[in-house]
């Protein structure tokens, strides 16, 4: 672990905090002061910029609602910042508020930091920003920002894990034995064939994957009383440091509901011994489509999640119907399981509904090579479901066209009825993504596309870059 003379002079970088003035953003206090002004004037327009998307604010009213973090890289600077978005009252400002922003500065082959130690940085610098909008002097600021910055520097010498260069995620997928998890695994990695005649995993297996620029090794924990025995004899091995768990129910098995409750509140109790709380993804599986309406399937699913979220009541937990026979469940659950890891999800979506209001766009969302949905915005349910639903099928159809050489442009478009769907593939250093865009049927809107593209694909690109 690095001293902390090494975490002053190697790690961290600085703490800027940032205000929209009528200039423009500008750093207000900036720790060391020996960043050149050319990095903090970068630093804050990207960071306010970026974070701020569309927000109006009127009357004040929204002021205590509005905070949020994201992960930014500088890479010309070989930095990366995790900051925080909030808003400081100004009864002269528009709608009585200004925009503003806490950036840690934290060396970029260490930005694994942000990631690992978010939730505890993210409680200090959340802590400072309540003082700093209670402040009315730049000296009153300075104090609060200076003790910040020795906050920090304090907790990473007494961090519980060792400050790293690389970050090493992890995900676990556990549930009974049968319930559903290696078929899950394959529906979801579109490995179709391997479907049939599934062994029950023995032990664990490991694959790592590699989902934009990050490696990931997943874990599908076997569910047979021997191996789930080990598995949390051995928790420290198998549970610690996990980010990401998925657990497992097949709703057809009603008569091992209560073993499935007792499994889970094993792994929650002991990651609570541990201190660690990663997103829970449950999935009811084999909710088939065929039975998915019927009264008796509606109110096991209740039942499920009713108990289910009793046990994970410490933990952020989303619920999902899956079966393998209806791959849009599949591919929303993994997703939502991906992006709850994500610090950058809701920026990115603000970023999308700027891109939306500029096409008076109904629905849009990015999805990777995989087809995972990365961030989506829509004026209502409906249309989102349709345009998650979708996405993957108008991604083969692209990769179907391209292949065939019937693609000039990295752009689709289709027509249908008074509705057009824009499907874009967007080229960034980590992997390709694709935009969808779903439309009013008006030929201006699809060529005004063209013309905004470049501009938010420069907004987006580091958000991306820095999602996992």
């Amino acid at each position: 672990m690095a001293n902390l003379q090494e975490i002053k002079e190697e790690i961290i970088k600085g703490i800027i905090y940032s205000v929209f003035e009528t200039e423009g953003p500008t750093p207000i206090v900036t720790i060391p002061e020996t960043i050149p002004i050319h990095n903090q004037l970068l630093i804050s327009m990207k960071s306010i910029s970026l974070l701020m998307g569309e927000q109006v604010y009127q009357d004040g009213q929204e002021i205590n609602t509005i905070k949020y973090f994201g992960i930014l890289p500088f890479p010309d600077l070989f930095i990366t910042s995790l900051t925080f978005f909030f808003l400081i009252s100004d009864e002269e400002a528009r709608g009585q508020a200004k925009a503003a922003t806490i950036s840690l500065l934290i060396k970029d082959s260490y930005s694994s930091i942000l990631y690992e130690q978010m939730k505890d940085l993210s409680v200090l610098i959340a802590n400072s920003a309540e003082k700093v909008n209670k402040q009315t002097t730049k000296d009153g600021a300075y104090n609060i920002i200076l003790d910040l910055y020795e906050q920090i520097e304090v907790y990473l010498q007494k961090a519980n894990a060792p400050i790293s260069t690389e970050r090493n995620l992890k995900i676990l997928f556990t549930g009974l034995d049968a319930s559903g998890k290696t078929s899950y695994l394959r529906a979801i990695k579109q490995k179709f064939s391997e479907l049939t005649n599934i062994k029950p995993t023995k032990g664990v297996e490991r694959q790592e994957e590699r989902i934009l620029g990050q490696d990931i090794m997943e874990w599908d924990v076997g569910g047979q009383l021997k191996y789930r025995t080990n598995f949390l004899k051995q928790a420290d091995l198998y549970l610690y440091d996990t980010n990401l768990l998925f657990f497992l129910v097949d709703i057809k098995d009603k008569e091992r509901y209560n073993e499935a409750f007792d499994f889970l509140k094993n792994i929650v109790a002991i990651l609570d011994s541990f201190n660690q709380y990663p997103p829970i993804v449950v999935n009811l599986h084999k909710v088939d489509p065929d039975i998915e309406e019927k009264p008796e399937v509606l109110e096991d699913l209740q039942y499920l999640k009713n108990h289910l979220t009793l046990i994970g009541k410490k933990f952020q937990m989303k619920f999902f119907h899956t079966s393998i026979f209806n791959p849009y469940s599949l591919t929303k659950s993994f997703s939502e399981g991906i992006g709850a890891m994500s610090p950058n999800r809701e920026i990115l979506r603000g970023q999308l509904k700027w891109l939306a209001n500029q096409l008076n766009a109904e629905a849009v969302l990015l999805i990777n090579n995989s087809s995972i949905i990365l961030s989506d915005y829509s004026l209502d349910a409906l249309k989102g479901r349709v345009s998650e639903i979708s996405a993957p099928h108008f991604q083969n159809l692209f990769r179907t066209f391209s292949d065939f050489k019937l693609l000039k442009r990295n752009k689709a478009v289709w027509r249908m009825d008074d509705e057009v769907i824009v499907f874009i593939k967007i080229d960034i250093k980590l992997e390709s993504i694709f935009l969808l865009c779903l439309l009013k049927d008006h030929f201006g809107l699809v060529e005004e596309i063209e013309k905004i593209l470049p501009y938010f694909t420069g907004r987006i690109d580091p958000l991306i870059k820095s999602f996992l």
